[in-house]
């Protein structure tokens, strides 16, 4: 019962100043209520004992009064009679109303023990999510965030949060964000959310996203709730995966230029020969007795024109086999389509399949990195001559066939790669896409799972067309550069600019 020294000092005091107050009222004279005294021993237990003891030290108390008066008092007198009474009950009163005190401190200890508790575990609990809360007034009012928030802003638990500190600490680039936002709370919006980057005073960079719930409205002064999260982690983990999938696609063209050797060597070939021809031709109009110079000038003409040919086959192979980073810039997609088409249809040939084009004209350009967008092309093509090339028999090949197509659907440009091979079940091309799935027996599942970033990172979508067969379709769209959707809308359908 007792917890500690001091506690057994204190104890050991109750008990003689019990003792002192029952020798005094049991052995001395005095005509007055001595046992009224055991209050203060019922108070003086509530700090040694629990309430239970306290209860035993009331009964006690009760029980020592009344035995002091039958002591003293071997008949009923009126006068003592009542000063008896009047300290027992004074006796019990005291310990009812400790019990009751006792009882109460017990709870409000619990109640901030809980507290203390709850709270620690919210701060332990923000500190590893990275996660603070925080409310503020608007316009221009009072702040106050939790311990994570000072730490996520690099100052000191007892600095005041203010615009002020938040304006400083925040990246200069995305104040213009964050003014925007201020403004929104400050008409008093539901709800305001911000991505943005601070930057710290010793230069490193965190990237935070804050969002906030307007919580009361109160004679135009908004108060808002909300957390503010660090994730910095995520947008570093991001980061890595964005160079993880442009090393995987550089390895992926350059294992598809692998494949597409022949057909390059062949367009490469072509304008070769073609220069070859010609400078013999010119040779022989220069070397007759009479010169023929005009014919000389068309045959170094076409010259120079195979040589820019040749160039640009070298240019395209180049791009494909380069790596860096993406170049967003406006294309021209039935361009990019024919360019790409020239590539693979040396291959295609080789396997007797026909590359049909059937390009709509007049297709407004949308914006992306050339390079990539004809990977997609290319492996699209190449998925589809392999999905012929595994189902049909030798004496079909030349009956085979593969649409490239573009049309305009609304403000994308859809592009469509439709082969005669044997088709795509439901759960085929609901997978189709997903990373190290494939329909291939040597496949490895990783070139339309690239595609699918590929083109997703442009803003677009890339599906597969479910169908028993004959053929599968695959297509893709990419959003059209914003200041030519317009101009291409009204000449499609007749409208005034």
């Amino acid at each position: 019962m007792f917890q500690s020294p001091d506690s057994n000092l204190r104890a050991a005091g109750v008990v003689l100043l019990t003792l002192a107050i029952f020798a005094v009222d049991a052995f001395t004279a005095l005509d007055i209520a001595i046992a009224v005294l055991y209050v203060v021993v019922v108070l003086c237990a509530t700090s040694v004992w629990s309430r239970r003891g306290v209860l035993l030290t009331g009964v006690a108390c009760a029980t020592l009064t009344v035995g002091a008066f039958a002591l003293t008092h071997h008949e009923v007198v009126s006068s003592p009679m009542a000063r008896c009474l009047v300290s027992v009950a004074a006796i019990a009163i005291t310990t009812v109303l400790a019990l009751a005190g006792m009882a109460a401190t017990d709870a409000l200890r619990q109640r901030s023990e809980s507290l203390r508790l709850s709270e620690a575990f919210l701060a332990s609990t923000q500190r590893i999510s990275r996660t603070s809360s925080f409310r503020f007034q608007a316009p221009g009012g009072a702040m106050h965030w939790s311990e994570e928030a000072a730490r996520i802003y690099g100052v000191g638990l007892d600095v005041t949060p203010t615009q002020a500190l938040v304006r400083e600490r925040t990246h200069p680039d995305d104040l213009p964000l964050l003014e925007d936002v201020i403004a929104q709370s400050d008409r008093g919006e539901a709800t305001i959310e911000l991505r943005h980057r601070l930057r710290m005073p010793d230069g490193a960079v965190k990237h935070v996203h804050m969002i906030a719930r307007l919580a009361a409205d109160r004679d135009g002064k908004f108060e808002y709730l909300g957390a503010l999260m660090d994730v910095s982690a995520a947008h570093e983990a991001a980061e890595t995966l964005h160079r993880t999938q442009a090393q995987l696609a550089h390895a992926t063209r350059v294992t598809t230029l692998g494949e597409l050797a022949a057909s390059i060597a062949h367009e490469v070939n072509q304008p070769l020969a073609a220069v070859s021809t010609n400078g013999n031709a010119c040779l022989r109009w220069l070397n007759r007795p009479e010169p023929d110079l005009l014919e000389a000038r068309l045959a170094l003409d076409r010259i120079l024109a195979d040589t820019c040919r040749a160039s640009e086959v070298i240019k395209r192979i180049r791009a494909l086999a380069r790596k860096g980073e993406a170049q967003r810039l406006p294309l021209d997609v039935n361009t990019l389509l024919r360019d790409t088409a020239a590539l693979v249809q040396r291959e295609l040939s080789n396997h007797r399949i026909v590359l049909l084009l059937n390009l709509a004209p007049g297709l407004p350009p949308v914006e992306g990195d050339a390079v990539q967008l004809q990977q997609v092309v290319i492996n699209l093509l190449m998925n589809a001559m392999q999905a012929i090339d595994g189902a049909a028999p030798e004496w079909l090949r030349r009956q085979q066939r593969i649409v490239l197509s573009t049309r305009l659907d609304g403000g994308q440009v859809e592009i469509e790669v439709a082969d005669s091979g044997p088709g795509l079940s439901e759960l085929q091309a609901g997978r189709l896409f997903e990373a190290f799935y494939t329909t291939k027996a040597d496949g490895m599942g990783m070139g339309l799972a690239i595609c699918r970033s590929i083109v997703e990172a442009h803003g677009g979508s890339i599906r597969a067309v479910a169908q028993a067969g004959p053929g599968a379709t695959l297509a893709f769209t990419l959003p059209c550069a914003a200041a030519k959707v317009e101009d291409t809308m009204n000449a499609v359908t007749g409208a005034p600019a």
